[in-house]
C-alpha cells in the first residue's frame, strides 16, 4: 500500500507540533513535581526530627519526675501513653548504671553501648527507624547527676507513607496537566492543519492544469493571509500564462514564416552551391589543363635549354640560355605556386609523411638559396640544436617549399648582413609527438605592425606598390600558411621596421624509427683550425664540426692564424675564402698543407675559377656548409679522395649499381633498361610482380623500379613480398614508377612500404637523379647513344598538327636517340590490336577492373612515344574509370569511342607513313645497287 505524500506532510506537522507543545510542559511539570517532592520530603524528615526532640524532652522531664517520687507504676504508666504514638515503636528506661528499669513496646533495632551515652540528648539514625537518648539528672546540693537515661526509638514508615502519598499526588497532578496540554495542542494543530489540507488539495488540482481555480478564504483563519497571498500569486501566473500563450503563438506564427524564408533561402543557397561547385570545378579544370598546356612547352624549353648547355657555347650563348634556364624555372614555380594554391582552397593538397632527415632537409634548402644569398654578399648560415632528432616523419617536399619560401624572402628584403636558419625541439609529450620550431631570421629592413597583416593573405605583398623591388604572386606565405596548419603547427612574424625580421614556424610530427637508417661514419676525434671572419658562420660551423667529435679552435682574424699554428698541432686547417680570389686563397693553403690538411670553404661565386687539379692535401668545399657535405668532406679526407681531384673534368668513376626494372609494358621495360644501361648501371626485367618476386629470392639489388598497376599482382603487393622475405634487406629502395595516379593513390603508394615514386614519363636526368639519391652513389647522366639528328629529316613528308604522332616529342622523350624513338613506337603500334581487341571485349561484358588495367597499360607505352592524342584519351579514360566504378555511364561509354578512334587513327597514321617510307626505300634500291 503506497502512502500519498500529503498525508506523509500532514503526519511530519501533526508530530512537529505535538513536539514543540508537549515538551516544555513535560520538562516543565518534571521540574516542578521533583521540587514539590524534596520540599514536602524534606519538610516530612524536619516535622519527624522536631516531634522527636520535644517528645523526648517532655517525656523525659515527666519520668524525671516520677522518679525523684519512686513512682515506677507511673513511670510505665507514662511509658504506655507514649506508644499510642504511631510515630512511637518503642520506649526503654535505664539507671544510672545502664541497666533496663522499664520497656514498653518492641525491642530496639537500634543497640548502643552504655558507656558511650551522652551526657546530653543524642539522635541515631537507622535504616527504619531514629533512636533519641536522653539523660536523667537530680539536683543535689547545688549539683546535679545522671540518674538515668530515657532511650525512645521512632519510626519512619508512617513518614514514608505520607511520602508516597505527596509522590503519587505529584504525579497525579503531571499527568493531568499533560493530558491537558496534549488536548489542546491536538486542538491547535488541528486548526492549522486542516486549513494546511485543503491549500494542499486546492494547489494539488491547480497544479494538474486547472489554474483558474482559487482557494477559499475565510477571514477568521489563521491561514488567512497566506491564503490571500497564494490567490493573488495564482493571479499573476494566469496573467504571465496568457502573455505567453499569445507571445509564444505570435512566436509560432513568426517562426513559421522565417522557416519558409529559410527553406526559399535553402533552395536558392544549394542552387548557389551547386553553380558554385561547377565554377569550383571549371576552375579546376581550367587550372589542370593550364597546368598542362603550359608545362609541356616549359619542359621543352627547360629540356632543350640543358642540352644545350652541355655543349660547347661562347660565353655570350651561354649567358643567355643560362638566362632562359632561369625565367623557365621562375615560370614554372609561379605555376607551381598558383597550383599548390588552388588545391589549398579545394582541400585537395594532402601531405605524404615519410622518413625525412633533418640535416638534409636544411642543407639542401641552403644549397639552393646559396646562389641568391652569394650574389648579395649575405652570409647563409643553419644551426639545428643538439636535441633536436635528425630523422623525423613528414613530407619532405612540403617542408623545404616552406623554408626556401621563408630564406627566398629573406634573402629578397636583406641587403647586407645574414640570414639564419634555426631549428630546435620546443616540446614533446609522454606519447613520442614533439612540436619542432624553425626560425629564419634576417637582418634586412624589417616591417611596420601594418605590413604584418598583410604578409600571409593570397596574392599580397608587404610592399605592394609599383616602385616594390620584389616581385613575385604574393602567394608563397599564404601557402606557406596553409602547410604549416596542416602539419598541425603555427607560423608568425616578430618584426620591427629596420630591425630585421624573424619568421618562425612550427610542425608535430615524431621521430622516425631507427630501423632502417644508414648511419653517418663519425670523423675520428681530431683537431681542427676553424678561420671564418664571419661570426654567424664561424658559430654554425663550429657547432657542426663539434657533434662530428671534432675539438675546434675557432679564429674571426687571418693574422691569429700564424701564431696558432706555431703553438699548438692541428689535424685540419679550416681556411675562408672571405672576398679574395679562389687562386689566392689556394696558394695560401698549399703553403700551410705541407704539414697539415688544408680544407677551403669557397663561395657559390667562384666556381667558375675552380681550378682542375688542386695543390696537394687541399680540398674545397662550397658555402653555406651543411652538416652532411661537412660529414662527407671530412670522410673524404680521411680516406684521401678529397684531395687532386678534378671536379669538372676527370670525374671518379661510379660504381656499379645492380637494378631491377618490373613493368609489365615492353615499352616502359625498354626505355628504363635503355636509360639505366647507359648511365653503368646493372638492369634486369621483370613482366610482373611474380617475376619480380622470384628474381629477389636469387638476386640481392641495390634499387627496385616498380610498375604499380600490373595485371595479377600489382606493384603494392608485389613490394610487400619482397619486403617479407628474410635475406632481402629492409632499406632496399623500392620507387614506385606511374603513369597517372591521384592525390590519394599516391599517398597510399607512400603508406605501403614503396620508398619514392616517378611520374610517366621519366626523364634521364630525373632517373639519374633517382638513382643517385636512393643508391648514395654519383650517377652520369650520358645522352643515349644513337642517331640524333634533327626532327624535320626523321620524318618524310610535312608534319601536321592533326598528326597523332608528335616526332620531336618522341625523339626527346627517348633521350635524342631517334632510332630507339622508331623502334619504341613501332612496339606501341604492334600492340594495339590486341589492346583494341581487349578493351572492346572488357567493355562488352562491363569488366571494370580488366579495362581499367589494360587502359593504364596503353597509358604507361603512350607517354614514352609522343602521341598527344592518344595519351589524352587514355589520361581522361583512366581518370573517368578510377573515380566510378559503372562503365555504362555515358561519359566513359564516350570517351572509350574516343580512344577507339584515337587508336585507328595511329594505326592508319602508321600504316601510310611505313608504306610511303617503302616505297622511298625502293625506289633507292637500283641506285645502290649501280653504286654497288
Amino acid at each position: 500500500m503506497t502512502t500519498h505524500p500529503k498525508n506523509n506532510t500532514t503526519q511530519a506537522v501533526k508530530q512537529r507540533i505535538l513536539l514543540m507543545a508537549l515538551l516544555p510542559g513535560i520538562i516543565i511539570s518534571l521540574i516542578m513535581g521533583s521540587l514539590y517532592l524534596w520540599t514536602r520530603f524534606s519538610e516530612l524528615e524536619h516535622q519527624l526530627l522536631e516531634k522527636a526532640q520535644s517528645n523526648s524532652a517532655r517525656l523525659s522531664t515527666f519520668i524525671d519526675f516520677a522518679l525523684i517520687d519512686g513512682d515506677l507504676q507511673q513511670v510505665q504508666e507514662l511509658s504506655s501513653l507514649a506508644l499510642e504514638d504511631r510515630d512511637v515503636r518503642a520506649i526503654s528506661l535505664l539507671d544510672e548504671h545502664g541497666r533496663k528499669i522499664i520497656h514498653a513496646g518492641p525491642r530496639l533495632s537500634i543497640a548502643e553501648d552504655l558507656q558511650k551515652f551522652p551526657t546530653v540528648q543524642t539522635l541515631v539514625s537507622g535504616d527504619e527507624s531514629l533512636l533519641i537518648t536522653s539523660p536523667l539528672y537530680r539536683l543535689e546540693s547545688n549539683n546535679s547527676r545522671i540518674i538515668g537515661w530515657l532511650r525512645v526509638e521512632y519510626s519512619y514508615a508512617p513518614t514514608s507513607l505520607k511520602k508516597y502519598r505527596s509522590l503519587v499526588f505529584s504525579a497525579l497532578l503531571v499527568l493531568l496537566g499533560l493530558g491537558a496540554g496534549t488536548l489542546f495542542c491536538l486542538k491547535l494543530g488541528h486548526s492549522i492543519l486542516h486549513p494546511l489540507e485543503q491549500i494542499m488539495n486546492r494547489l494539488a488540482t491547480i497544479s494538474s492544469g486547472k489554474i483558474h481555480q482559487r482557494l477559499e478564504t475565510n477571514p477568521t483563519s489563521l491561514l488567512y493571509e497566506l491564503e490571500s497571498t497564494i490567490n493573488a500569486m495564482l493571479n499573476s501566473v494566469e496573467q504571465a500564462s496568457d502573455t505567453m500563450r499569445k507571445s509564444v503563438e505570435q512566436t509560432t506564427e513568426e517562426l513559421q514564416e522565417t522557416l519558409e524564408t529559410i527553406e526559399i533561402q535553402n533552395v536558392e543557397l544549394d542552387l548557389a552551391r551547386k553553380e558554385a561547385l561547377e565554377a569550383s570545378r571549371s576552375k579546376s579544370e581550367f587550372l589542370a589543363n593550364m597546368s598542362h598546356e603550359i608545362r609541356t612547352p616549359l619542359n621543352g624549353i627547360i629540356g632543350y635549354t640543358s642540352l644545350m648547355l652541355e655543349g660547347e657555347l661562347k660565353p655570350q650563348q651561354r649567358e643567355y640560355l643560362i638566362t632562359i634556364e632561369k625565367s623557365a624555372q621562375g615560370l614554372m614555380s609561379m605555376l607551381n605556386d598558383i597550383l599548390d594554391f588552388s588545391r589549398l582552397e579545394a582541400g585537395k593538397l594532402e601531405l605524404y609523411n615519410s622518413r625525412l632527415n633533418l640535416h638534409s632537409v636544411i642543407d639542401d634548402v641552403l644549397s639552393i638559396m646559396a646562389p641568391a644569398a652569394c650574389h648579395k654578399s649575405l652570409e647563409l648560415v643553419s644551426f639545428i640544436y643538439n636535441d633536436t632528432p635528425a630523422d623525423i616523419m613528414g613530407d619532405r617536399q612540403r617542408l623545404s617549399q616552406i623554408l626556401i619560401n621563408l630564406v627566398s624572402n629573406a634573402i629578397k628584403f636583406t641587403n647586407h648582413g645574414s640570414v639564419a636558419v634555426r631549428v630546435m625541439l620546443e616540446h614533446k609529450d609522454d606519447n613520442g609527438f614533439m612540436t619542432l620550431k624553425f626560425t629564419v631570421t634576417d637582418t634586412g629592413t624589417g616591417m611596420t605592425p601594418g605590413q604584418h597583416s598583410k604578409l600571409f593573405r593570397a596574392f599580397s605583398q608587404a610592399d605592394s606598390s609599383r616602385s616594390r623591388k620584389a616581385g613575385g604572386t604574393g602567394l608563397g606565405l599564404a601557402i606557406s600558411k596553409s602547410l604549416v596548419e596542416q602539419m598541425h603547427g603555427e607560423i608568425g612574424l616578430d618584426s620591427d621596421l629596420g630591425r630585421g625580421s624573424s619568421f618562425w614556424f612550427t610542425i608535430r610530427s615524431h621521430a622516425a624509427d631507427n630501423k632502417t637508417v644508414k648511419h653517418t661514419p663519425t670523423a675520428s676525434k681530431r683537431s681542427v683550425l676553424l678561420y671564418e671572419p664571419l661570426e654567424l658562420s664561424r658559430l654554425a660551423i663550429t657547432h657542426q664540426l663539434e657533434r662530428l667529435n671534432c675539438l675546434v679552435e675557432p679564429l674571426g682574424e687571418r693574422q691569429d692564424v700564424a701564431r696558432h699554428l706555431k703553438s699548438n698541432r692541428f689535424d685540419l686547417i679550416i681556411l675562408s675564402q672571405e672576398d679574395r680570389s679562389l687562386k689566392t686563397v689556394l696558394t695560401e693553403a698549399a703553403e700551410l698543407s705541407q704539414n697539415t690538411p688544408v680544407m677551403v670553404l669557397t663561395t657559390t661565386s667562384s666556381t667558375d675559377e675552380h681550378p682542375d687539379v688542386l695543390p696537394e692535401k687541399v680540398s674545397t668545399l662550397s658555402k653555406p656548409v651543411g652538416q652532411q657535405r661537412l660529414s662527407d668532406a671530412l670522410a673524404d679526407i680521411d680516406s684521401g679522395k678529397g684531395f687532386n681531384r678534378n671536379l669538372d673534368r676527370q670525374p671518379s668513376p661510379q660504381t656499379k649499381q645492380s637494378i631491377l626494372v618490373v613493368d609489365d609494358n615492353p615499352v616502359n621495360v625498354k626505355l628504363l633498361k635503355t636509360m639505366l644501361t647507359n648511365m653503368g648501371q646493372s638492369v634486369k626485367t621483370a613482366s610482373s610482380g611474380f617475376e619480380a618476386i622470384e628474381l629477389c629470392q636469387y638476386t640481392l639489388f641495390d634499387l627496385v623500379l616498380m610498375d604499380v598497376q600490373m595485371p595479377g599482382m600489382d606493384g603494392i603487393e608485389t613490394t610487400r613480398q619482397i619486403r617479407a622475405m628474410e635475406h632481402t634487406c629492409s632499406s632496399l629502395p623500392i620507387i614506385a614508377v606511374t603513369a597517372h595516379a591521384l592525390p590519394d593513390e599516391k599517398k597510399l603508394i607512400l603508406q605501403s612500404g614503396l620508398n619514392d615514386y616517378m611520374t610517366k614519363p621519366v626523364n634521364a636526368r630525373q632517373l639519374a637523379n633517382m638513382v643517385s639519391h636512393w643508391t648514395s652513389e654519383p650517377v652520369q647522366n650520358k645522352p643515349i647513344p644513337g642517331e640524333s639528328q634533327p626532327a624535320g629529316n626523321q620524318t618524310t613528308g610535312s608534319a601536321s598538327r592533326n598528326d597523332p604522332v608528335d616526332r620531336e616529342r618522341s625523339i626527346q622523350l627517348a633521350g635524342g636517340n631517334a632510332a630507339l624513338a622508331d623502334e619504341m613506337l613501332e612496339m606501341l603500334v604492334k600492340g594495339l590490336d590486341n589492346d583494341l581487341e581487349t578493351l572492346q571485349r572488357h567493355a562488352r561484358h562491363n569488366y571494370h577492373k580488366g579495362l581499367l588495367e589494360r587502359v593504364h597499360r596503353l597509358h604507361g607505352s603512350c607517354r614514352y612515344c609522343g602521341v598527344p592524342e592518344l595519351e589524352k584519351s587514355c589520361y581522361q579514360l583512366e581518370s573517368l574509370l578510377k573515380q566510378n566504378r559503372q562503365i555504362d555511364t555515358s561519359n566513359i561509354q564516350a570517351q572509350l569511342k574516343h580512344l577507339f578512334s584515337a587508336i585507328q587513327h595511329l594505326q592508319d597514321w602508321y600504316l601510310k607513313h611505313s608504306d610511303s617510307k617503302n616505297k622511298s626505300m625502293e625506289s633507292c634500291l637500283p641506285l645502290q645497287a649501280v653504286d654497288g
